[in-house]
C-alpha cells in the first residue's frame, strides 16, 4: 500500500512536461508553418532604368531558386550594326519598332526612324549604336569597318568597260582589268591573269564572248566569289546555269528620263524574267524585275539587267557620276563574300553604354527570354508566419522556474 507520500502529485515533471509541450510545438511551427523567407518573390517594375547589371542579377536569382518576375513598359524594339562590303567604311544600322526610333552612338545622335523601324547608313560610329525609343533603349556593337578584296573586270574595250572601271576605282575598289581588243588581242590591268581569280572577291563581266574563261568563272563563284552579270553579259549561255534570272529582249529606254531625273529610266534594259524559287529581287523598275540576286554553294552571283550604263555618267547632270559611281559599288558589294579586316576577324566598338540602359540588341526579347513574360501585376507577397502569444513563453518561463524551484525544495527536505 501506497503512502501518502507516494501519492503526492509530482508538480516538478507536470511543469517540465508542459515546458516541453510548449517548446515542441513552437519547433513544430517553425518547422511547418509557411515561411516567406524560404522562396523569396523579387518583383521589377523594367520601365525605370533596369541596368544590364541589374538584370543579371535578377536572372541569377531566378536561376538559384527565387521567384523573380516583372512588368513595365519596355518597348519592343530590336537593333543591329553590319558593315558594308565596300572601301566606304560606312556601317547599316537597321532597327524594328512599333513607335518612332531615335538613333545614337557614344557622340551623340545620329538620326530617326519612323514607326515600324527601317535602316540608315552611316559613317564615324563611336562606340555602341544606341536605339531608343520612349525610355527603352537598344544597342549593338559597331562594327569595325570591312576590307574588300580586289575587283576583276571582263569585257570588251569600249565606253561601258572604261566607265564601269573608272567608277569602281572612284569609290574606292581595287580593280583588275581583262579586256577584249580583238579575238587575239587583249588589255589587261593589275593582276588580272585567269590563273589567278583566287586574287579578287569579285568579277564583274560585261562581256557574252567568255570562252574558256566561263568555266573559271563557275568554279570561282562555286569556291565563295562573286559575279556581277550586267549588259551583254547578263544573257552569257555559258553562264546561264548559275544567272539568277533570264534576260528577256532588249528595250530602249526614254529618251527624256535623264532631263527628268529618271536616269534608270533612261538605260536600255533587258527584264529578268523566269526568276529562279532561290533568287532575290535587288531592284525593280515599274514592276519589272531589274536586278536580282542568288547564291551558288559558298559564292554570290547579282545579275542586272541594264545596258549602257555609261550614258548615266555622261548624261545624267550633275549628280550623274556620283550616283553611277554609287550605283556600281552597291551592285559590287552585293556580289561581294563576308566582310573581312585582314584575317583579324569583326571587332566591336569601344565605349560605355549609357547608365539606365538596356544591354542587348532587343531588350524586351532578352527579359522575355531570360525571365518569362512580363506580369500585369505584382504577385502577392506569401504572409509572414504569425507569431506565438507572448504568454506562453512567459507560462513557460515560470513552469521551469516553478519545476526548478520544487526540485530544491524536495531535496531541501
Amino acid at each position: 500500500m501506497r503512502s501518502p507520500a507516494d501519492r503526492r502529485i509530482p508538480w516538478e515533471r507536470v511543469a517540465r512536461g508542459v515546458a516541453l509541450a510548449i517548446v515542441a510545438l513552437v519547433l513544430l511551427r517553425t518547422v511547418l508553418a509557411p515561411d516567406a523567407a524560404a522562396v523569396p518573390a523579387v518583383h521589377v517594375d523594367a520601365t525605370d532604368d533596369l541596368s544590364a547589371q541589374a538584370r543579371d542579377s535578377l536572372v541569377a536569382r531566378a536561376r538559384a531558386g527565387d521567384a523573380v518576375t516583372w512588368s513595365g513598359e519596355v518597348a519592343a524594339i530590336a537593333t543591329v550594326a553590319e558593315p558594308l562590303r565596300d572601301p566606304s567604311a560606312r556601317t547599316t544600322i537597321l532597327a524594328v519598332s512599333d513607335g518612332a526610333l531615335a538613333l545614337g552612338d557614344s557622340l551623340g545622335a545620329i538620326d530617326s526612324l519612323p514607326a515600324g523601324g527601317g535602316a540608315i547608313t552611316a559613317s564615324g560610329l563611336r562606340g555602341p549604336v544606341r536605339v531608343g525609343e520612349g525610355r527603352t533603349g537598344a544597342s549593338a556593337a559597331a562594327p569595325m569597318p570591312s576590307t574588300p578584296g580586289r575587283v576583276l573586270v571582263l569585257g570588251r574595250v569600249g565606253w561601258e568597260s572604261k566607265f564601269t572601271i573608272a567608277a569602281l576605282e572612284e569609290a574606292g575598289w581595287s580593280v583588275d582589268a581583262r579586256l577584249r581588243l580583238s579575238d587575239t588581242v587583249r588589255l589587261t590591268q593589275g593582276d588580272a591573269r585567269t590563273q589567278a581569280l583566287g586574287a579578287q572577291a569579285v568579277v564583274v563581266a560585261l562581256d557574252t564572248a567568255l570562252g574558256a574563261e566561263a568555266s573559271a568563272l563557275l568554279r570561282f563563284v562555286r569556291a565563295g566569289g562573286g559575279l556581277v552579270l550586267s549588259g551583254e553579259a547578263a544573257g552569257a549561255p555559258s553562264l546561264a546555269g548559275v544567272a539568277p534570272a533570264r534576260p528577256g529582249t532588249r528595250q530602249e529606254g526614254g529618251q527624256g528620263a535623264f532631263d527628268a531625273q529618271e536616269p534608270l529610266q533612261a538605260l536600255p534594259l533587258r527584264p529578268l524574267g523566269s526568276l529562279r524559287a532561290e533568287s532575290v529581287v535587288l531592284e525593280r523598275r515599274e514592276g519589272t524585275i531589274t536586278v536580282a540576286a542568288r547564291r551558288v554553294a559558298a559564292g554570290r552571283v547579282v545579275q542586272a539587267g541594264y545596258d549602257e550604263t555609261w550614258r548615266w555618267r555622261m548624261q545624267g547632270g550633275a549628280s550623274g557620276a556620283r550616283d553611277h559611281r554609287e550605283w556600281w559599288s552597291h551592285l559590287v558589294a552585293a556580289a561581294s563574300g563576308a566582310p573581312t579586316d585582314g584575317g583579324r576577324g569583326t571587332r566591336a566598338g569601344t565605349g560605355a553604354l549609357p547608365v539606365g540602359s538596356l544591354d542587348g540588341s532587343a531588350p524586351r526579347a532578352t527579359l522575355v527570354q531570360r525571365l518569362g513574360p512580363a506580369v500585369s501585376v505584382a504577385p502577392p507577397t506569401p504572409p509572414a508566419p504569425r507569431a506565438l502569444p507572448a504568454w506562453l513563453g512567459i507560462i513557460t518561463l515560470i513552469l521551469l522556474v516553478a519545476e526548478w524551484a520544487s526540485r530544491r525544495a524536495r531535496g531541501a527536505a
